[in-house]
Formats: C-alpha cells, sequence, structure tokens
C-alpha cells in the first residue's frame, strides 16, 4: 500500500472515532439527568387496588326478594367483574357478571352475602354482608282482597232475605214473601234429608273439610309455593320436622304445595261444573220444549259429541290454545262437559212439558218463555243441581288428568300439577312416596265427597230413586 493511501485511510476514520466520542458523552448526559429527575421528581403513583362494597347489613321477610347493589364498590382502572355469593349453612349459591344481582330467601336465619370484584389488573377486594330472614307478615288485607266483596256480599244477602222473610215490614208483596218462606222451608227440608242421609253426610264432611282447607290452608302453609322461583335452598328432601312432607325439585315445601292447591283445585271444579251445567241446561231446555227437527238436529250433534271420548276432546283444544292459564283450563273443561247434561235436562223437560199443569198453562195463553221460566225450570232445577255436583267431581278429575300429561296452567298450583311434575321428576324412584301420595289422595276423597253428596241430592230431589 503506498503512503498516500493510508493518509487517505486515516484520514476517513477520524470521523468515525469523534461521532463514537460524542455519543458516550450524550449517554453519559442523559444518565445523569435521569438520576437527577429521580432524585428529585417525585415517583409516580401507582394504580389503587379495587374496594368491594356489598352495602349494610339488611332484615328482611321470608318469600322476599331482594335486590343487591354493588355500585359502591371503586377502582381507578376499572372494575371488570362482580361476583355475589350467598352462603347459608353448608349450601352456597353464586352469581357472576352483573353489578347488581336479586336473590329469593326462604328459609329463616342469617344469610352470609359476600361480594367479590375484580379490576382489569387482575386485582380483586371482597366486602360481605349479613342477611336476617324472619317469618313472613301475613296481611290479610293484602294478600286476601278479592275474598273482601264476597263476603260482604253474602252478609247484605243474608240481612235482606231475614228482612224480607221475618221483618214484617212491607218491602215485598204478601205473594213474594210467601214463596220466598216456601223455598226457605223447602231448603231446610233438603238440607236436613241430606244431612241425615248416610251417603250425604259422609260427602258433607268431607267436603267441609276440603272447604276449610280450601279457605284457610294457605294462611296455614309454612312456605311459598311461588313456582316462579329458581333460587331455592334444598332439593329433593326427604320428610323431616321443618318439611313435613319433603321438598320437590324446585327445593318448594310439598306439604305447602298441599295446602294451595286445595283452593285452585275446588275453583277449578266448581266454575268449570257451572259452565257446562250452564250449557248442558241451557241446551236441553231447548231442545226438549221445542221438539220437532231442531231437537233432532241438536241431538244428533250432541250424539256425535258423545260419541268422541272426552279427554281426546280437552286434549285437542288445550293443544289448539298453546300456552294454558287457570281461567283457559276451566274453559276447556266446561265447553266439553255439557253434552251429558243436556241429554239429561232434555229427558226430564219432556216429561214435564206434558204434565197438566203445563197444558192449562199453555191453554189460557201463556208463553213459551212463561212456561219455561215459572213451570219448566223449577221443576227441573233440582236435578240439574243435583247433576251440577256430580259434574264438579268429573272436573276436578279432568284437571288432573289434563295437568298429568304436562298440559298444565302456567304459574299455578294444583293437586294436578303437583302430580304432573312429581311424575317428570321421577318422585318413586327419589323417595319422595309423599310428592305422589298426598296429592292423589286429596284428589280421590275430594271426588268421593262430591260423589257422595250428588248421589244424596239425587235420592233426595228424585222421588223415583228415594229409598222407601
Amino acid at each position: 500500500m503506498l503512503v498516500s493511501d493510508i493518509d487517505e485511510h486515516k484520514k476517513k476514520k477520524r470521523p468515525t472515532l469523534a461521532r463514537q466520542r460524542h455519543g458516550l458523552v450524550l449517554m453519559a448526559f442523559t444518565v445523569l439527568m435521569a438520576a437527577f429527575a429521580s432524585a428529585v421528581l417525585p415517583a409516580p403513583a401507582l394504580a389503587a387496588p379495587p374496594i368491594a362494597d356489598a352495602g349494610s347489613d339488611q332484615i328482611v321477610e321470608q318469600y322476599e326478594r331482594v335486590t343487591f347493589d354493588g355500585s359502591g364498590s371503586t377502582d381507578d382502572v376499572g372494575i371488570v367483574n362482580y361476583t355475589w355469593s350467598f352462603i347459608y349453612g353448608d349450601n352456597v349459591w353464586q352469581l357472576y357478571g352483573e353489578v347488581n344481582d336479586s336473590f329469593y330467601f326462604i328459609e329463616m336465619g342469617n344469610y352470609t352475602v359476600t361480594l367479590n370484584v375484580t379490576d382489569g389488573d387482575g386485582e380483586s377486594s371482597t366486602d360481605e354482608m349479613i342477611v336476617t330472614v324472619i317469618k313472613e307478615k301475613v296481611n290479610f288485607i293484602e294478600d286476601y282482597w278479592w275474598s273482601l266483596p264476597i263476603i260482604g256480599a253474602t252478609i247484605t244477602a243474608v240481612v235482606i232475605l231475614w228482612i224480607v222473610l221475618y221483618s214484617g215490614l212491607d218491602v215485598v208483596s204478601v205473594p213474594t214473601r210467601e214463596k220466598s218462606r216456601l223455598l226457605m222451608h223447602r231448603f231446610r227440608y233438603v238440607s236436613k234429608q241430606v244431612v241425615t242421609h248416610k251417603m250425604g253426610a259422609v260427602g258433607t264432611a268431607i267436603l267441609g273439610f276440603f272447604f276449610a282447607l280450601a279457605v284457610f290452608g294457605p294462611l296455614l302453609a309454612p312456605y311459598s309455593v311461588d313456582p316462579a322461583s329458581d333460587d331455592v335452598t334444598e332439593l329433593y328432601l326427604k320428610p323431616s320436622p321443618e318439611h313435613w312432607m319433603g321438598t320437590d325439585s324446585r327445593g318448594v315445601d310439598i306439604y305447602s304445595q298441599l295446602l294451595h292447591g286445595a283452593r285452585t283445585s275446588i275453583i277449578v271444579g266448581i266454575f268449570a261444573a257451572i259452565i257446562a251445567s250452564l250449557m248442558g241446561a241451557a241446551i236441553g231446555l231447548y231442545s226438549g220444549y221445542i221438539g220437532g227437527w231442531q231437537d233432532e238436529v241438536i241431538m244428533r250433534v250432541n250424539d256425535v259429541i258423545l260419541s268422541i271420548p272426552w279427554l281426546v276432546l280437552m286434549i285437542l283444544l288445550a293443544a289448539m290454545v298453546g300456552e294454558i292459564t287457570l281461567t283457559l283450563l276451566i274453559v276447556i273443561i266446561g265447553v266439553t262437559g255439557w253434552s251429558g247434561t243436556a241429554r239429561l235436562v232434555r229427558a226430564q223437560v219432556m216429561s214435564l212439558r206434558e204434565r197438566m199443569y203445563v197444558e192449562r198453562a199453555r191453554a189460557i195463553g201463556s208463553g213459551d218463555m212463561h212456561i219455561i221460566n215459572k213451570h219448566i225450570m223449577p221443576n227441573a232445577f233440582p236435578l240439574i243441581f243435583a247433576n251440577t255436583i256430580l259434574t264438579v267431581a268429573i272436573s276436578i278429575l279432568s284437571e288432573a288428568t289434563l295437568s298429568f300429561l304436562r298440559m298444565r296452567p302456567v304459574g299455578t298450583t294444583t293437586w294436578g300439577t303437583m302430580l304432573s311434575y312429581a311424575e317428570q321428576s321421577s318422585a318413586l324412584q327419589s323417595g319422595l312416596y309423599w310428592w305422589i301420595i298426598a296429592p292423589g289422595l286429596c284428589i280421590v276423597f275430594l271426588v268421593l265427597g262430591f260423589t257422595l253428596l250428588g248421589h244424596a241430592l239425587d235420592e233426595v230431589v228424585n222421588p223415583r230413586l228415594r229409598r222407601r
């Protein structure tokens, strides 16, 4: 290499060394400034961990749904998850993800409610509160307001009837008063005959027990039977001092369901029977009195309906309406049960329209409606009433059958729905025999009571069947 080339190479290398020295100086200056800043300036504050706030302790009543608010919890980064835990004895329930959650309290005692919050950095915090559950206070006016008009109307009717019959005031005419007294005398006579009748006495005693159960049962029930409750405490419990008949698949007390179901089952039976009897009596009265081709057409249609099993008709109507409510269930049972009553009333009316007092009324120019109201209907009513009592028993069995086939009323507790849920939850395999035996026996005895009373009334009001 020539001397000139070496000099040229040294000239090119000098600026590179100079730049390296300048970089080292700059780096040293930066380190010194950083050290000075850390010594003089305060360090940046770290994010504080979250603080959970479950709220203050509460005292609530049984069967009360309480909403818990976790919005009082604080965090600098932001809370991303809320977990509520409810602890009662050995039972623990957890609800995830919501700042506000509700819980349905069934058992009395102390519940420990814990709130755990987690922020975006993974930091967490826990807070707890105590919820004391006390026995529910019964408010008769609020819970049973619907019974007040019925009680008031009954008392008013009794007072008016007493004034009309026994006060001596000229409220009504003398013939009307005498007719009313005659009806009261006949009512007392029939009641005495029924009570002294063996079947009638047994049926009356059975029905008296179940009607008392329907009136006072919900007041005596130790637990709620809310069918929409999913916050259960104890599932499939065997009979114990706390739960006399155990609990079902939702943790609801079976004994309480039995007491509540009495009222609903009786309501379904009575109102469905009234609908069936009104329809059957109206059709039977018209067909039996008018006669002719109208009677033939009506009876042939009635024969067609009678030839179809009643269960098939009810299932068909229930499938058409979709979701079944208690009102729809009553209507379905009522409109499919009128045909037997219509045939019975028609036969009675055809016999009554040939009586001499009807012929005399027709001879003096009385109209058809007058004859039906004054002569036919009063004499056919005892038979209709006795048949209605028997129809109540059939209606109760119809409700139990439909419910057992899972065509049960939504949000309602009946003995039929109890059997349906018991079958659906395999109660026999779970050892919960009372879940099936209790409502089954209640249905049997209630139907037996109406049947005995109906046969007794039939014998009392129908001289041909009366024992001599």
